[in-house]
């Protein structure tokens, strides 16, 4: 491997595993589930592809079935993590999650109005 190469796969794993503890901190500290939502989806979606585009810049012993897998497993990655976090925070605001006092405005109150479980059947 040259070093052009090793500065490459350092740089985006230094990155990708910045952006994952990013997200983590993001779990932990931010207020309300929409804004972890958000946190885990952009940083993590971010993180963890970098650190998979490390390992497919520098496969083991050159094989390129580990650079078609990671190219899958990234393409998958941003498929599947924008609209699961879309679905779970349009969900979460149907059940009337609170919104943190930080919130100004709730815009999406006059397209979506929130539900609570017994209109849906639940918890009766």
């Amino acid at each position: 491997m040259t070093v052009i190469q090793e500065i490459i796969v350092g740089s985006t794993l230094l990155l990708g595993t910045f952006l994952m503890v990013v997200a983590a901190l993001g779990l932990v500290r931010l207020p309300d589930v929409f804004c972890r939502m958000h946190a885990a989806g952009k940083a993590g979606t971010l993180g963890i592809s970098l650190m998979i585009l490390s390992v497919m810049i520098d496969p083991p012993n050159g094989e390129w079935s580990v650079i078609f897998r990671g190219a899958l497993a990234i393409f998958f990655q941003f498929l599947t993590t924008p609209a699961a976090t879309h679905l779970l925070s349009r969900a979460s605001y149907i059940a009337d999650y609170p919104l943190t006092d930080r919130t100004a405005l709730d815009e999406l109150k006059l397209f979506l109005p929130s539900r609570p479980d017994e209109y849906y059947g639940g918890h009766e």
